[in-house]
């Protein structure tokens, strides 16, 4: 019984990651929208310069 205790809490904390990540990533989406440069959302978010571009780009494939 512990060890589905385990994979739930394992789970749990996964989804919180994922859902850390697609917050963060809507709020570089806005930024970018906003006219803000690569340089400041790097300051603002913690996020590399790839990352940055990786939402970028997949902002252009998803419209």
């Amino acid at each position: 019984m512990i060890k589905v205790f385990q994979i739930l809490e394992e789970e749990k904390q996964e989804a919180m990651i994922v859902a850390r990540k697609d917050e963060r990533a809507q709020i570089v989406e806005n930024l970018i929208k906003a006219g803000v440069d690569t340089l400041m959302i790097m300051k603002g978010t913690g996020l590399t310069k790839e990352e940055i571009e990786e939402i970028k780009k997949n902002m252009l494939t998803t419209k």
